[in-house]
């Protein structure tokens, strides 16, 4: 079964031009403490006690030093190296389901997790959504139709929501087209209003969601990686069942994990970059 893309049933206006931005978190103003005495004000010290308090770079002429300064190094700065360049990696195991096979017959359903997958429906208000992607990897929520769905008519992550604060700021610039309705969502949410994720997921520019069979190998999401596809949802040969999510992060784990069990990939850990020939030697710089 070949690689394809899905879509919603709905029809995908087009997607709204926004500025980079990135997005910090506000972590609080520091609280000033002030001591007083029993009328609010400071009590007064008396000039017999300041005369004999020794001053604060006295009292540290008595601590010595910390024993931190004279310690030895347990690793070389060679050592270190070597640590860094070859960190250690699983040895081969009987256990391991990975040993003795070709890497190249390993089925997308023997990597994936299914309790990875996240869903919320296409009813769930953008703060729920929000949360659900916040709980950890992948950075993706699936959407779907209704609870008892396991079929993703669309997909919610970080760049979904930077396009959708960003409209809600006034920061977005929507085309003349569907500049009525953006504007309604970005007023519903500056007023606290609940804004379902249905109506917010194709604002943004994204990459076309690509859905593979559960048996479909190694090599051909290694392909589709290439073409600049991040995310691979996995379903269930024949449905639109997704059983989990093939990232290009989950997929160099696997190999940086098992590698020991590939002896075409075990010998490529040690080589650099330039004997790989990984990565573009033309490079255009702007000043």
């Amino acid at each position: 079964m070949s690689a394809h893309s899905y879509s919603s049933p709905r029809s995908r206006p087009p997607s709204v031009n926004v500025p980079p931005s990135d997005l910090s978190i506000d972590a609080g103003e520091q609280h000033r403490n002030s001591f007083s005495g029993s009328r609010g004000t400071p009590s007064p010290v008396s000039h017999s006690h300041s005369h004999h308090r020794g001053s604060w770079s006295q009292d540290l002429r008595g601590v010595p030093a910390s024993p931190h300064r004279a310690r030895q190094p347990s690793m070389s700065q060679p050592a270190l190296q070597e640590l860094f360049s070859n960190p250690p990696i699983p040895h081969k195991s009987e256990n391991n389901p990975f040993a003795g096979r070709d890497w190249r017959t390993i089925t997308a359903e023997e990597i994936v997790d299914a309790e990875e997958v996240r869903w919320v429906e296409e009813t769930t208000s953008v703060e729920e959504a929000t949360r659900s992607l916040t709980r950890g990897a992948p950075n993706v929520v699936l959407i779907r139709p209704d609870s008892r769905s396991h079929r993703a008519i669309g997909t919610f992550d970080y760049s979904d929501l930077n396009a959708y604060l960003l409209l809600v700021v006034g920061l977005a610039r929507p085309d003349i087209a569907h500049l009525q309705s953006f504007n309604e969502l970005a007023r519903k949410g500056r007023e606290g209003q609940v804004v379902p994720v249905k109506d917010i997921k194709d604002i943004g520019r994204r990459e076309p969601a690509v859905l593979l069979p559960h048996t479909a190998r190694i090599p051909h999401a290694v392909e589709i990686f290439g073409s600049g596809v991040h995310r691979i949802l996995i379903a269930r040969e024949g449905t639109q069942e997704i059983i989990g999510i093939l990232t290009q992060l989950r997929l160099v784990k696997f190999f940086w994990e098992n590698g020991r069990n590939f002896p075409q990939i075990d010998r490529l850990f040690p080589s650099s970059l330039m004997d790989l020939r990984i990565g573009n030697k033309a490079v255009t710089a702007i000043k």
